[in-house]
């Protein structure tokens, strides 16, 4: 008798973590291996931040904290929006997790029920269907081509979401295509959500930094303010 739930039997293992671990082995065969699996930049962390977590060790922050972030990074975290966004959050609004998955994958336990229904624009992050899956819903994919640079259009929105569907995931640049949104196009985006306010709103933002070729970020709260 398996012990595997059958919530567990739904979910693959980690392409990324399968791809990263043979890169590994091959590496203490001595080959000389580029690695394309986890997204990891080829620069050490900065020293600074090394700096700042040995000091925060050597003055004893090891134990627990406040559940969602002590009030100090919650507050620079509010700053950050305002200084880098224009959008106005309060340390309340702020909620700090040891990453960007933890922060996904929580937010699909807390609102999914079975049969809710997540887009998820194609080509995706491998772990974004699987989160859902864990969480009692069905990824609903919107897939994207190259014609398109690989950015979901209005029309394609509208033509997936459905009264089940609860969250749309958007990342951008995103993992994997590089694709980042424009502004008419994330406004293009945000009318049609205005039309179906079932529908959240999920913006991973984790490589607002990395734009290239005179782009500029922006994140669909700051373009259309009804969705704030």
């Amino acid at each position: 008798m398996s012990l595997e739930s059958v919530t567990l039997s739904r979910v693959k293992p980690s392409a990324t973590m399968a791809t990263d671990q043979k890169a590994r082995e091959l590496k203490a065969q001595g080959r000389n291996i580029i690695s394309l699996g986890a997204g990891e930049p080829d620069f050490d962390t900065p020293e600074n931040i090394k700096e700042a977590a040995i000091r925060a060790i050597r003055e004893g922050k090891t134990k627990y904290t406040t559940v969602d972030g002590i009030p100090e990074l919650k507050e620079a975290i509010a700053a950050k929006f305002a200084r880098e966004n224009g959008l106005a959050y309060k340390p309340s609004q702020v909620n700090v997790s040891p990453g960007g998955k933890p922060v996904i994958f929580n937010a699909m336990m807390a609102t999914l029920n079975p049969g809710d229904e997540v887009i998820v624009p194609a080509p995706y992050w491998v772990s974004y269907p699987d989160m859902v899956l864990l969480a009692g819903g069905t990824p609903v994919f919107a897939p994207t081509t190259a014609a398109s640079g690989f950015k979901l259009k209005p029309a394609e929105l509208e033509a997936v979401i459905t009264p089940r569907t609860r969250w749309l995931i958007l990342n951008s640049p995103s993992n994997p295509s590089g694709a980042a949104y424009t502004r008419d196009e994330l406004k293009g985006l945000a009318e049609v959500l205005l039309r179906h306010p079932q529908v959240w709103i999920l913006t991973d933002d984790m490589y607002e930094h990395l734009m290239f070729d005179d782009m500029t970020f922006w994140t669909i709260a700051q373009v259309e303010p009804a969705l704030y």
